[in-house]
């Protein structure tokens, strides 16, 4: 694993590393580490469920952490996430890439910069789950941009977790890159 950890280091920038079995893992495995029993901020639009039942209130829940939802379905401010730091306590806010499929319409979401930015203030860590990850600009192979890794670690993330069978190919792996 630490010829696998430098890797993904060189390759990300990240300043660590791990893997794990799976991204649903991943995301277990940091809420459990840095949220158990504390509250971490979610969008709304971002209360996922992917292949094999992979809910993201119910990994929440097993991991301990303690779910708080911020604005709605279609529309979330940075607002929202202002108001849920100022009113308790948040240990962590996290991101929910919206792997297979798309809110589209009447929407709005800040952006990753936006969300570090207001974080980063009030001293909570940022958790980036990217689901399938991309490492390389999408935009060059035609297709819609996608955040990559280095992306969302040079905005600001302190977490980025993302599903390393999907995105590299061979065995069902998660990976876990931040400070």
């Amino acid at each position: 694993l630490v010829h696998a950890e430098n890797v993904i280091k060189r390759i990300t920038g990240a300043e660590a590393a791990v893997v794990v079995n799976n991204n649903a893992s991943a995301v277990i495995l940091i809420l459990s580490a840095l949220a158990n029993r504390r509250r971490v901020v979610i969008a709304r639009s971002q209360l996922i469920e992917i292949g094999g039942g992979f809910r993201i209130p119910d990994v929440m829940k097993q991991s301990g952490a303690k779910l708080v939802e911020v604005g709605t379905t279609n529309k979330v401010h940075i607002a929202d996430y202002e108001r849920a730091i100022e009113e308790e306590p948040i240990k962590l806010i996290m991101l929910a890439h919206r792997s297979n499929f798309k809110i589209i319409g009447f929407t709005q979401e800040p952006t990753l910069n936006e969300i570090v930015r207001v974080s980063h203030t009030a001293d909570v860590p940022v958790i980036d789950d990217l689901g399938s990850g991309t490492l390389l600009n999408t935009e060059d192979y035609g297709l819609i941009h996608e955040r990559t890794v280095q992306e969302s670690l040079a905005a600001g993330a302190d977490v980025v977790c993302f599903s390393g069978d999907k995105l590299l190919g061979g065995p069902q792996a998660g990976i876990i890159v931040g400070r």
